[in-house]
């Protein structure tokens, strides 16, 4: 939302781990399945990112996840990630205005 800058986060994970929670985005970002069975956690997420996007740390050249993360949250923040939450109850309500009824 812009309340608080994206590069100040410390723990950039959690935020990774709700979009991808609510986001299809190893599909949307294109990346290749993890190599453990147990399937996406947001480490993985950000891991693959910066493999594909060639983010290295510049003394030991590992994968920077921190980096990839950052990037991810700003693809969101941007708008390149669309997430969008309705209110609860908002679908029910919508449903029943949207189909009218028929005369008698």
């Amino acid at each position: 939302a812009g309340v608080y800058p994206i590069s100040q986060l410390q723990e950039p994970y959690t935020a990774v781990g709700f979009l991808a929670a609510r986001l299809p985005l190893p599909a949307l970002l294109q990346l290749r399945p993890p190599s453990n069975a147990a399937g996406w956690t947001a480490w993985d997420l950000c891991e693959a990112w910066a493999e594909k996007r060639g983010y290295r740390t510049a003394r030991a050249a590992r994968t920077d996840v921190y980096r990839a993360a950052n990037s991810i949250l700003r693809l969101a923040a941007e708008g390149r990630l669309r997430l969008c939450l309705r209110p609860p109850g908002y679908a029910a309500q919508k449903g029943g205005e949207a189909t009218p009824t028929p005369p008698r």
